[in-house]
């Protein structure tokens, strides 16, 4: 296998359903797998057995809990590494259930790759609501209080990374000598070598500080490989469709009873 695909789920058999076929409709040209990390919910595997054969390139890796196992980005973090150590290709990406890519996703990573040699490269996204309409909203949807929300969009936008008028969000990590930097590329845009990921685990420690500022793993990740000097290239092209509505941005109701910021 050239590429490991993983995906983390939980309870959600209808949405890993659409992300499922979202990986098998990638127009790639070279072997890849699909790792479906099932978070103590057998009950998604059934379902999803019972409308009809499952693809053979997908391991399903069941994964109980224990009295004090909450939902969260720690918890994320562990079974996305427990993954990459499963998996033995050489480069692994990620696609949240609830998330899907344009066709020529991987295969455009994997060219990016080729063609700069480096470890770590990523696409931009498109962000859409939770019915797939674009979020066309001049607030930064991660932002609890809308003022802090416009503000942080107005950063964003005089940086490069918004525009108004379309959904396209031009993610990318900027240089440690670069001031008031972008550091911002979601688990989902990543291509990462295995060996990288190896080095660079996802961080599963997470305090108030990280709460009140809604830093997730793949914040964490990217700061990591920002403070390593980590070569990262951009194909440039929205290749992640972003479904707002998670544990990040939905702040109308818990993601998961277990939710929990700091385990």
């Amino acid at each position: 296998m050239l590429v490991t695909v993983v995906t983390i789920t939980r309870t959600r058999p209808e949405l890993l359903a659409r992300a499922l076929r979202s990986v098998q409709e990638q127009k790639i040209h070279a072997p890849f797998e699909h790792i479906v990390v099932l978070d103590d919910c057998d009950a998604s595997y059934r379902s999803l057995r019972e409308g009809g054969p499952l693809p053979a390139n997908v391991r399903w890796i069941l994964v109980g809990r224990g009295p004090r196992d909450v939902s969260g980005p720690g918890r994320s973090s562990r079974l996305r590494n427990m993954a990459v150590r499963i998996s033995e290709a050489p480069w692994i990406a990620f696609l949240d259930d609830d998330n899907t890519w344009e066709p020529d996703h991987l295969d455009s990573l994997l060219e990016c790759a080729a063609r700069t040699g480096h470890r770590a490269v990523h696409s931009h996204l498109r962000m859409l609501n939770r019915d797939g309409t674009p979020y066309l909203e001049q607030r930064d949807p991660w932002a609890r209080d809308p003022e802090e929300g416009r503000a942080e969009y107005a950063r964003m936008r005089a940086k490069g990374v918004v525009r108004p008028g379309t959904c396209v969000r031009r993610d990318r990590l900027d240089p440690l000598d670069v001031p008031e930097p972008v550091i911002s590329v979601d688990t989902g845009e990543w291509l990462l070598a295995r060996e990288l990921l190896l080095e660079v685990p996802f961080t599963d420690d997470f305090d108030a500080a990280d709460e009140a500022r809604l830093i997730g793993e793949d914040d964490k990740l990217a700061m990591s490989l920002r403070e390593r000097r980590e070569p990262v290239s951009c194909t440039g092209r929205p290749t992640l469709h972003y479904h707002l509505g998670g544990y990040s941005n939905d702040f109308t109701r818990p993601f998961d009873a277990t939710f929990s910021w700091q385990d």
